[in-house]
């Protein structure tokens, strides 16, 4: 629990400065303006670099398939049921449902991963996290992108407007850097020094940055207002999530290793990406803010109980 807690501290830390920050030098157009910094210049040197550097292998193949068919199955079910049982407008549906599987794989996810399973287990987990906003994002992406295409009385046709939507999911800045990256790394082709360097750099501003926005956003809103949703949300993600992984792990006969991992995955707090997602569609960006700093908090159980129950390698 100590060594979890001491991977949280410190994001904790800069989620702080960004509360003090948007108290004190971060207005309405300061935070904008530092948001589309981020999703249009260093989320997307981050994803580009993320997946260009990757290496898949055939033995992660049941791996990824049983950890997405079952993120996959529980984003649908969560977003058609609040959709269907709770009237909820289709954006508002899809990034509550996105929160409830989209994972912090990275800041979290590779210490946790690396200190219960060592470098066997960190294998799998980075075949996970390459493949983790190819497919959630892009899932939620065209998702929402056809639904704001169709909204309203006069909207045309799927035929006319499926062409246009599939564009501007491709050309997205989340999604064309992923599909650059992977082209990138199909090709064998390595990054040079001078290419390397500067997407590093920037990159590694990404995860920061997005800390101080979350920090931001809660310096502007009345948490309390939100700990309703931001509390049944976290449930859903640090508790459902595993849970439903666990289960399709086990019908599928995932080895030990595997399963230990995929569950563990399962059981970490929302990513900061889904707080990206919800601004950038200005949609629940105040329950996805919330929901973070609980899921964050939750983890500490969550992780504690994943871990006891997990079959061991």
């Amino acid at each position: 629990m100590l060594a979890i807690i001491s991977v949280i501290l410190p994001a904790a830390i800069i989620v702080i400065a960004g509360y003090v920050a948007g108290k004190r030098v971060l207005d309405a157009a300061g935070v904008k303006a530092l948001s589309d910094l981020v999703y249009f210049l260093f989320l997307p040197c981050l994803l580009f670099r993320s997946m260009a550097t990757a290496s898949f292998g055939g033995s992660d193949a049941k791996l990824l398939a049983t950890y997405y068919g079952a993120s996959l199955l529980w984003f649908f079910a969560v977003a058609l049921f609040l959709k269907l049982r709770k009237s909820a407008a289709t954006p508002a549906a899809i990034v509550f449902a996105l929160g409830a599987v989209f994972s912090n794989t990275v800041q979290l996810g590779i210490p946790i991963i690396k200190l219960a399973f060592g470098d066997d287990g960190l294998k799998m987990h980075l075949s996970i996290i390459a493949m983790h906003t190819l497919v959630l994002l892009t899932v939620g992406t065209i998702w929402l992108e056809l639904s704001q295409a169709h909204a309203g009385d006069d909207a045309p046709p799927l035929s006319e407007t499926i062409g246009p939507v599939i564009k501007s999911a491709v050309l997205h800045p989340v999604i064309l850097p992923i599909v650059a990256g992977l082209l990138w790394s199909a090709a064998a082709l390595p990054l040079p020094g001078w290419i390397d360097q500067p997407l590093g750099f920037l990159a590694s501003a990404a995860g920061p940055i997005m800390l101080v926005l979350m920090g931001a956003q809660l310096s502007t809103m009345r948490l309390a207002e939100h700990l309703r949703d931001a509390f049944t949300l976290s449930v859903l993600k640090n508790f459902a999530h595993p849970a439903i992984v666990a289960l399709v792990s086990w019908a599928v006969g995932l080895p030990p290793l595997a399963m230990a991992v995929a569950v563990t995955c399962a059981s970490l707090p929302i990513g900061n990406n889904v707080f990206m997602f919800a601004q950038r569609y200005r949609t629940q960006e105040n329950t996805i803010t919330a929901a973070t700093a609980v899921s964050s908090l939750a983890a500490i159980a969550s992780l504690t109980l994943a871990l006891a129950l997990v079959p061991r390698p």
